[in-house]
């Protein structure tokens, strides 16, 4: 036998092997039990982001989808691809509220002014984010081998990293506070937008 065929062989051998032992171990599970049986991008450790909502790097907003329990592994990406869309506005929603209130600081508004303020200006910052800008950055998935009482049954769990540029959100949170400043009730309102407005603009 020629030495190709003998190491070809014993490749062939170690796979059986070792798929006849991943095999016998899911077959040891208990009824609920569950096992990771496949990662990607190949690490059994998760990667850091995983952890993070959303977090601002240069000059881009990356925000965090996940999704689990889905049998097929597109739906499982479909699925986590709409939670980082959600996570988007939430992300904005609190980067608006911060921007907000830090201009707010000592303004002489009355409670209910600044309130009805805040609430308007950040559901109009979040309505302006143009999401056809957002870019795929990571991607991190397990399956996940169920014993069943039928059987092995398998699900995904999936993570996902999108980003917009910080520009867009930027673009969002002045279109709405132009509009803060056109649809104010009264002049105190009004006086209370331009302020915010002059400020965040840098006028």
């Amino acid at each position: 036998m020629s030495k190709s065929l003998i190491v070809s062989a014993l490749v062939v051998i170690t796979v059986l092997a070792l798929g006849c032992s991943s095999t016998a171990r899911l077959a040891r599970l208990e009824p609920g039990e569950e096992r990771v049986v496949e990662h990607y991008p190949g690490k059994a450790k998760a990667p850091s982001w995983v952890k993070d909502p959303f977090v601002e790097k240069k000059d881009r907003l990356l925000f965090k989808g996940q999704a689990s329990g889905a049998s097929d592994l597109g739906i499982c990406l479909r699925q986590a691809k709409a939670n980082a869309v959600q996570n988007l506005v939430e992300a904005v929603k609190v980067k608006a509220r911060s921007e907000f209130s830090e201009a707010l600081r000592g303004s002489t508004a009355s409670g209910m002014q600044v309130s009805r303020y805040m609430e308007s200006v950040i559901a109009w910052t979040t309505e302006n984010i143009d999401i056809t800008g957002m870019t795929p950055e990571d991607e991190y998935w397990n399956k996940i081998a169920v014993k069943t009482y039928g059987g092995i049954d398998h699900k995904y769990q999936c993570f996902v990293r999108l980003s917009v540029p910080l520009a867009s959100v930027q673009m969002a949170r002045n279109a709405a506070l132009t509009r803060s400043v056109k649809e104010a009730d009264s002049d105190a309102e009004r006086a209370l937008a331009e302020e915010v407005r002059r400020q965040l603009s840098g006028e």
